[in-house]
């Protein structure tokens, strides 16, 4: 509990971004929120308008909650505070930050279309095998050192890539004390949405750009647009910078704030590139990695699959370098990092000893670069099993169908998430691109069979959720983990095999 006039105290700008708030100095503020039904006495009550809802009709709801201020673009009633300078959003995620005034001393934003959920874990893990308390946030949640899981409550209310500000400010506080460092996922959705603003960041990384979220920015450039918001006007000066220049966006990135004040380290096979990829050696289930920096070379072998990992290891140690880190010690570190669930991930113990990949590919570009570093070291068929996600980008399912069929010997398509949509539409938009392709609606059945048809040396790729738990249909989430049905498969296998 704290005044309003200290909270305010601790982000002066607040003061010429509000109106009429002179008289209400004095309240006593419990909290910050922009959920009417999240309100409890004491608490302020930011009235956003979404693309769904409008916060002002909620206002009612916030009173009878027990809101001792609401905060609003418009002015309804006399007594509500009203934006002068912003948006609801900005001041929104400002009061959360200046609430929840303390924040970890070093936090990185991790964004692009793929890899950012395995950055931010490769910058957790090379952070903790230097000894810091490190916590990386994201579309896994809160895991902290050892692997734990933070606050899965408020994660499942949540369902962001990032954080709800009170949500995030409110972790930042509470861990601060034993936390030093943080990574944290930066969705466009997040960016655009003001969910990262009042964050302390003193780095970020840019992974790359490709189709996704076109239902949302309408356009590339739109897209692009909103990641670079994240380095011109929520980093601060000094911050450290990593980009991958290889992607050509990266490019554009570089070349649009490299007269910033901000230490950029740029990553690739670009000749160009201040830490470069001399090579990546495909060995079955693991990476060898050369790479110069500085005129060095290191080599470092890497247990994981596919190019993309390579660059979203390289990612994560070049962010780490331009933070301060040894080379030596960055470098070292990645052969002991291990990949996030999900990721690539190995379901083992197949009879006929064939492969099966569980992975989060849900855009064209993810698709579509695992699918090139499976086929490096697959002897036999490459089965790729998927579906796409309801009310979402429409325009990528025929393009990852067509992916699908011309990468893949057989595909079946399938549910992911269907949302509010009735999945054989989405599935009749992805057949578009591969109508050679198997349907089987119902995900589990489609696994069990994918599973129980793979001969040796096949590679099953069960593609769009990865580590999710849960499949939303309708209004409702079912429990469903690719992993665990995969799994459960294989061990039925075994078994029919053991009593025949």
């Amino acid at each position: 509990m704290m005044l309003f006039k200290d909270l305010i105290s601790r982000n002066p700008s607040l003061k010429l971004k509000l109106n009429n708030f002179e008289n209400k100095l004095l309240l006593k503020i419990s909290g910050v929120t922009s959920d009417s039904k999240e309100v409890k006495l004491g608490f302020i009550f930011v009235a956003i308008k979404g693309l769904q809802y409008d916060g002002s009709n909620f206002i009612a709801e916030a009173r009878k909650n027990g809101s001792a201020l609401i905060i609003s673009d418009k002015l309804i009633h006399e007594d509500i505070i009203t934006i002068n300078k912003g948006c609801s959003r900005h001041i929104y995620a400002l009061l959360s930050a200046a609430y929840y005034k303390n924040q970890p001393q070093q936090i990185i934003g991790v964004t692009g279309t793929n890899g950012k959920t395995s950055v931010v874990e490769f910058c957790r893990q090379i952070w903790d095998q230097a000894g810091w308390k490190a916590v990386s946030i994201g579309t896994l949640g809160t895991r902290m050192p050892e692997n734990q899981t933070l606050n899965e409550s408020e994660r499942s209310k949540n369902n962001l890539t990032t954080f709800d500000p009170s949500i995030l400010h409110k972790q930042l506080n509470d861990i601060s004390k034993n936390i030093s460092h943080v990574a944290i996922e930066a969705s466009s959705h997040g960016i655009d949405q003001c969910r990262l603003d009042g964050v302390n960041f003193s780095g970020a990384v840019f992974t790359n750009l490709s189709h996704d979220h076109m239902d949302y920015h309408k356009t590339k450039e739109n897209y692009f647009s909103t990641k670079k918001r994240l380095f011109t006007e929520i980093l601060k000066k000094n911050s450290a910078v990593a980009i991958n220049i290889d992607d050509p966006y990266g490019i554009l990135l570089y070349d649009e704030i490299i007269k910033l004040p901000l230490f950029i380290l740029t990553f690739g096979k670009n000749k160009k590139a201040d830490i470069m990829i001399k090579s990546i050696t495909q060995n079955n289930h693991s990476i060898h990695l050369e790479i110069n920096y500085n005129n060095i070379i290191y080599s470092s072998p890497i247990g994981m699959i596919g190019d993309f990992q390579a660059y979203n290891v390289i990612a994560s140690a070049t962010i780490c370098i331009a933070l301060g880190m040894d080379p030596n010690f960055v470098f070292k570190s990645l052969s002991d990092l291990l990949p996030a669930p999900g990721r690539m991930q190995i379901v083992s113990g197949h009879p006929k000893d064939a492969s099966i990949i569980i992975d989060y590919a849900h855009t064209p570009e993810a698709l579509s670069s695992t699918l090139s570093s499976l086929r490096q070291n697959t002897k036999g068929r490459i089965i790729t099993l998927f579906g796409c996600g309801g009310d979402r980008d429409k325009l990528k399912r025929k393009i990852m169908g067509n992916i699908a069929q011309q990468q893949s010997n057989q595909v079946i398509v399938t549910d992911d998430n269907p949302r509010n949509e009735h999945p054989s539409d989405i599935r009749k938009e992805i057949l578009l691109g591969c109508p050679n392709a198997i349907e089987i609606p119902d995900r589990n059945n489609a696994i069990k069979y994918a599973v129980s048809e793979l001969k040796k040396n096949d590679l099953l790729l069960i593609a769009g959720k990865g580590h999710e738990s849960l499949q939303v249909v309708g209004n409702q989430s079912l429990p469903f983990n690719d992993y665990n049905v995969a799994k459960e498969t294989i061990n039925n296998l075994i078994n029919h095999e053991a009593i025949n």
